[in-house]
């Protein structure tokens, strides 16, 4: 029997996929191991209660070739995973009530860019899919003793725009008013998930927000973000 895991959490950036090394590394004693399947590379991060957990890292996006859809799909079909977790940073919507750094975890994730453009305005023609019932439990209940920032539980958007603009976040936020944040490969996630029959879900944390700024102290933002959301989900 070839290489399986209890769980496969995804990322994109080398941020990204640094924090998760990192983070399970220290809680296992060891250096992930990678190894290849289909041309594609996974890392074996080691058991964690007794479960398998892997690694593989996405391009950008998630319809792409090699973004989160097909990603996502390589990965159940090669590893058998009973659940996908997406792991990395995001844009929050409002500092009055946010922190950098602040862990965002989707209840439901509302995709924006299928829409319908007409003379009334702009109709979104998705629904709000709902993250594993099982995975939110789990990620409710580690909540209660985790000491790091602030976890935030609600609508995440997700479209393919590397979103900077102020307007522009403001424009999708009308779409849906309740959303914590924003990032790019949910959609893959679900739709690669849904398909499959895996449970999901994504975490990610805050290092921008989406204002025109992102690139003012990037990497330790990026870095600070990455962390958080790696640690948490471990």
């Amino acid at each position: 029997m070839g290489q399986q895991a209890d769980i496969l959490i995804v990322t994109v950036t080398k941020v990204e996929s640094r924090a998760v090394l990192d983070a399970f590394a220290e809680a296992t004693k060891q250096k992930a191991k990678p190894f290849e399947i289909d041309t594609r590379t996974y890392f074996d991060l080691g058991a964690i209660n007794g479960a398998p957990v892997c690694m593989t890292q996405s391009e950008m996006g998630a319809g792409g070739l090699d973004a989160s859809l097909l990603t996502v799909q390589k990965g159940i079909d090669s590893l058998s995973p009973a659940a996908v977790i997406m792991v990395g940073i995001a844009f929050g919507v409002d500092p009055n009530w946010q922190k950098m750094g602040d862990i965002l975890v989707s209840e439901n994730l509302r995709p924006y860019e299928l829409q319908r453009v007409g003379t009334p305005g702009i109709i979104l023609r998705t629904d709000r899919p709902k993250a594993s019932t099982r995975l939110l439990s789990r990620m409710k209940s580690a909540d209660l003793d985790w000491d790091g920032a602030t976890v935030r539980f609600g609508v995440v958007l997700s479209g393919e725009k590397l979103v900077d603009n102020i307007d522009f976040r403001t424009q999708i936020l009308q779409f849906e008013p309740e959303a914590i944040g924003g990032e790019m490969e949910g959609a893959g996630l679900y739709a690669a998930s849904h398909d499959r029959k895996v449970d999901w879900i994504l975490v990610k944390a805050i290092c921008d927000w989406a204002d025109g700024k992102k690139e003012e102290d990037r990497s330790a933002r990026q870095q600070t973000a990455a962390t958080n959301a790696a640690k948490f989900v471990l």
